[in-house]
């Protein structure tokens, strides 16, 4: 074999091999995706839990409302529900009385009327608690916190209150008009909803 043909035998493998090189090596490869952050819920995980409405509209003047208060945890007071997250502040009869904009100066979104309510959560429940409302017995919406927004997340972990109870997380629900309403509670563990009489002035 001349010179020429020992250089041809040889260079084919090592062509081969550089073409190899520039389509592997110029492809990027996608950087791994950075760790959520233990202070916020993962927005993946709170999605899994926005699950449809569990409990139907009711005809008008009509609210099934669960009375019967249970304390779970003797360093709470009673609270309202039945499942691993509960509503304390709310009346006997499970009514709800909130307040005008103009009787709350520090509010910032003074479209809505409102009420504090403490949510509690079961130390069993691990990751994020989705809580939604809405009006059952008319066109009507709930909203929280302030300025107003459609749902609280409440991040179990981390937790900065006192360990080994139940969880609480003070926060507000914003309303603008009186009538029956259910709160939804979504965690991983399953759906509960919780109904309220609501008592306040028409904005």
């Amino acid at each position: 074999m001349g010179v020429m043909g020992q250089l041809r035998s040889v260079g084919q493998p090592v062509i081969l091999l550089a073409a190899i090189w520039m389509i592997t090596g110029c492809t990027e490869q996608p950087s791994p995706a950075p760790p959520p952050s233990p202070a916020s819920p993962n927005a993946s995980s709170v999605d899994l839990l926005r699950r449809p409405w569990a409990y139907p509209s009711v005809a008008p003047g009509e609210c099934p409302v669960m009375v019967t208060l249970q304390q779970p945890d003797p360093g709470l007071g009673p609270l309202l529900g039945d499942g691993p997250a509960r509503a304390a502040g709310i009346g006997a009869g499970s009514v709800l009385t909130y307040e005008a904009p103009t009787d709350r100066a520090d509010w910032r979104d003074r479209t809505w009327g409102g009420q504090k309510v403490l949510w509690a959560v079961d130390p069993t429940v691990q990751g994020p608690v989705l809580i939604r409302g809405r009006r059952l017995d008319a066109p009507g919406e709930l909203a929280f916190e302030d300025p107003a927004q459609p749902e609280l997340v409440l991040n179990t972990t981390p937790y900065e209150g006192q360990i080994g109870g139940w969880r609480d997380y003070p926060s507000y629900t914003r309303l603008r008009a009186p009538g029956c309403y259910a709160y939804q509670v979504d965690t991983s563990q399953g759906t509960w909803s919780i109904l309220v009489i609501a008592k306040g002035p028409t904005l």
